[in-house]
């Protein structure tokens, strides 16, 4: 390993004089106690990869804008979806901004996700986005863009938004929570989408909350994913036992989730560990 330039330049010093400090000084080497290994920490991790947080998108306000969508492309005759290297033609150009160089999200407005047990509450809509183009050249109010990314098909009829690289945030692992553990008191919420939804939840896959900035959530938080024994206090209430205080209440506790990215109200999160099946629906709360 390098070592620091003042370090470096001591040692050099040394060197130069032939040694006479190092003849000079006594002899402590007897004197000096033995050194002890110093202690092991975990360097940071990265939670998920860049596909967990560039093709998962996100959860915003149903009726979102975009300053252009894609309305043709080089080889529409022959293809339907389009993928990594294929031509696009944007419906916006220098007139609007858009200029050569520039990168572009991909984004496809997706379904409407509700709050947990609401048919009315909307908590916003989900927008996928399957890539990335790059500006190759404008005109007065079209550009031709290259997909330089790939997620997933490229449709015609999907928007493009200007891009922002998203690091992967990088954690120490905090001690995973136990049956035993107490409620945190923290800010708490649902899981209330799957990104993908043919498969079940299990560990590593992304999901998305009812929880973001406005909460005081940021990428890295880790959060335990939980559910309420329902059937449970329904069968006490049969035999006339009355519920536990709220402080005190039963959970059962299915895993852990970290926070990948962020909105004001909702965040994507990736599920670190897994003790139980989960569901949409379950609910979470900060460690």
């Amino acid at each position: 390993m390098r070592q620091p330039l003042p370090v470096f330049l001591l040692t050099a010093t040394l060197l130069g004089s032939g040694g006479a400090f190092a003849a000079d000084a006594p002899d402590t080497a007897s004197q000096t106690p033995p050194r002890t290994a110093a202690p092991s920490i975990s360097p940071p991790l990265p939670i998920g990869v860049e596909a967990d947080v560039y093709c998962t998108g996100w959860i915003e306000e149903p009726d979102a804008g975009f300053p252009a969508a894609i309305f043709s492309a080089e080889l529409i005759n022959s293809k339907q979806g389009f993928f990594e290297g294929d031509i696009l033609y944007l419906d916006a150009g220098a007139n609007q901004g858009f200029a050569a160089g520039q990168e572009y999200w991909i984004v496809r407005p997706e379904r409407i996700v509700n709050s947990v047990q609401s048919v009315l509450d909307v908590v916003g809509r989900v927008y996928l986005t399957p890539g990335r183009v790059r500006i190759l050249c404008s005109q007065e109010n079209s550009s031709i863009a290259e997909i330089v990314l790939s997620c997933s098909d490229t449709n015609i009829g999907d928007f493009v938004l200007p891009f922002e690289p998203i690091p992967i945030p990088l954690v120490r692992r905090t001690a995973p929570l136990s049956s035993c553990d107490p409620q945190t008191g923290k800010v708490s919420g649902h899981i209330v989408a799957d990104f993908d939804t043919v498969t079940s939840i299990a560990k590593d896959s992304v999901v998305y909350l009812d929880l973001g900035e406005d909460d005081g959530l940021l990428p890295g938080d880790f959060l335990s994913v939980f559910r309420l024994p329902v059937e449970d206090r329904r069968l006490r209430t049969i035999l006339g036992h009355p519920d536990m205080p709220a402080e005190r209440e039963v959970r059962i506790t299915l895993g852990e989730a970290a926070i990948l990215t962020t909105r004001k109200k909702t965040s994507v999160a990736i599920i670190t560990s897994m003790r139980d099946t989960m569901y949409v629906g379950d609910r979470v709360e900060l460690k």
